[in-house]
């Protein structure tokens, strides 16, 4: 059995100027080393707004229990 295999298709790359992601805190180009944002200060804002409660993961409420230890009861 003889079987032809083409050859590897070439990667098309977009023309044009490419779009670098920028760091959802200040907007300058992101850094490797502290993907997604652009330095340790802007990750550390970040940070601070989630431990302020400022960002929150949408869910469902949850019904408290009568035996719930922070019910202090």
């Amino acid at each position: 059995m003889n079987v032809r295999r083409r050859a590897a298709e070439p990667v098309v790359r977009a023309k044009g100027p490419t779009r670098r992601a920028k760091c959802p805190i200040c907007g300058k180009p992101r850094m490797h080393d502290y993907r997604p944002f652009c330095s340790k200060h802007c990750a550390e804002i970040d940070l601070g707004h989630w431990l302020g409660g400022r960002y929150a993961v949408p869910g469902e409420g949850v019904a408290k229990s009568e035996s719930d230890p922070e019910d202090g009861g």
